[in-house]
């Protein structure tokens, strides 16, 4: 069968490869997980096979995530963040022409399209979860999750068998007896990445913790998830069942660790059904944002230090520096003034990368301390401008930093684990005007 011709969607840092077939009436973003490469996708007679019939019934694009396959690589002691695929991902509807789309993710990459269809909620129409987790490790109210040791042994056993027979035998047991089979799924593992890389990878994704995301996703979502599939446990599949509004839970036979398994006709009907019965997407301004408020600290104080001149000139240095730091970060202003701003983020890390740069640039430049608070929740976005308890919630967090400091909330620790980003607990805190005790995270470094 002919694979459809590679095409290249650019980013600011990087090209992402794709390919689109077919001509049916649904959009369908195959969000493939680390083990799969879109250079040789159709190189096994059964799974072209399977592309083809997915083609059927939807306009199907897949692509090769940054730093994979035969998309853009990354510096080798560099690896991508959520954000970054979530602009890959963004990217990819553009070039490809995508209104809005399903998403169908299986294991690692199911994350980033949980992600995507919270903060995009206008791009998604259906979300396909397969085979996956909203946390892999063991958490406080998630014991499912793997402990320590078990986590550790599997990120090992990830490098020390990628790309080998043995892999496909361990995780792929419907078809580790076609030597066709196995050749195909070697070759891809080693196309899209070195062991050393994807064991890298793979131990940043399993510290990744998606819950606090999953109230805000809005589209019909369908969870699969074969019985046996002993890396991640039946419970892992109810509780994002229990914790999407309205998800519907598939359970299928086998324990491969694929949910698209070459020849299963089951699956794609499953899939075929769903996407018929998912209406249009449904226009809402509510969606997932990273909420960042920045104050100067003693601002009276530095006011009557200056005086009024010379506190005019530092405030519109400092609006300036602000704007060209969000540009670098790829951030979105609400607000910015000369007392500080209220911007948004697509995601935590970069928040926090701009954060660190701007307070140090102030710092170095103008004198200035600032104060801090980051939070990611619910907003409701008409443009850049933002409202909404998240909006809130961030300006309290600011409100509890001290002069220099960086505080955010819990949900930014979840979202940023395993992304290089050390936070330190302050503990539980009272927050002006919101309700209940807040476990708050000071930025190091």
């Amino acid at each position: 069968m002919q694979a459809p011709p590679i095409q290249y969607a650019r980013t600011p840092h990087g090209d992402i490869a794709y390919r689109t077939l077919g001509e049916g009436p649904h959009e369908l973003l195959l969000v493939n997980p680390m083990s799969r490469g879109i250079e040789n996708l159709w190189d096994y007679p059964a799974n072209a096979a399977l592309l083809e019939r997915l083609a059927r019934f939807c306009r199907l694009t897949v692509f090769d995530r940054r730093g994979c396959g035969i998309s853009d690589p990354l510096p080798a002691n560099l690896s991508p963040t959520w954000e970054d695929w979530l602009e890959d991902m963004l990217a990819i509807c553009d070039a490809a022409g995508i209104g809005s789309a399903a998403l169908l993710a299986e294991r690692d990459a199911a994350s980033a399209s949980m992600l995507f269809a919270s903060s995009y909620p206008d791009r998604v129409r259906a979300l396909l979860l397969c085979n996956t987790s909203a946390c892999f490790r063991v958490a406080p109210g998630y014991p499912c999750g793997e402990k320590h040791e078990r986590a550790e042994r599997l990120s090992q056993q990830w490098e020390d068998t990628w790309g080998s027979a043995d892999m496909v035998r361990a995780t792929r047991p419907t078809l580790a007896n076609d030597p066709a089979y196995v050749d195909w799924v070697t070759r891809m593992q080693r196309v899209a990445y070195s062991p050393r890389r994807a064991a890298a990878e793979f131990r940043y994704i399993i510290n990744f913790d998606a819950r606090s995301v999953l109230s805000s996703i809005r589209a019909p979502t369908l969870i699969l998830h074969r019985r046996e599939f002993a890396v991640i446990p039946q419970a892992h599949a109810y509780y994002l069942a229990e914790h999407i509004e309205g998800a519907r839970l598939e359970f299928l036979p086998g324990s491969d660790l694929d949910v698209l398994l070459p020849g299963d006709d089951a699956v794609l009907a499953l899939i075929e059904s769903f996407l018929a019965k998912a209406g249009p997407v449904a226009g809402s301004e509510r969606a997932l944002t990273t909420v960042l408020c920045l104050r100067v600290a003693n601002a009276r104080q530095v006011a009557a230090n200056l005086g009024d001149a010379r506190w005019r000139e530092v405030r519109g240095k400092m609006q300036m520096t602000v704007c060209a730091e969000l540009s670098r970060f790829h951030g979105r202003a609400a607000e910015v003034d000369g007392n500080g701003c209220l911007v948004s983020f697509d995601g935590p890390v970069r928040a926090l990368r701009f954060a660190a740069s701007i307070q140090q640039t102030l710092r170095d430049q103008l004198r200035l301390e600032v104060r801090v608070g980051v939070h990611v929740g619910e907003c409701e976005r008409r443009g850049d401008a933002l409202a909404g308890e998240a909006v809130e919630i961030g300006t309290a967090v600011t409100q509890a930093a001290q002069s220099g400091e960086v505080l955010v909330t819990g949900a930014v620790n979840k979202l940023v684990a395993g992304a290089g980003v050390e936070l330190r607990s302050v503990g539980a805190q009272q927050l002006g005007g919101i309700a209940g005790a807040w476990e708050l995270y000071a930025l190091e470094g």
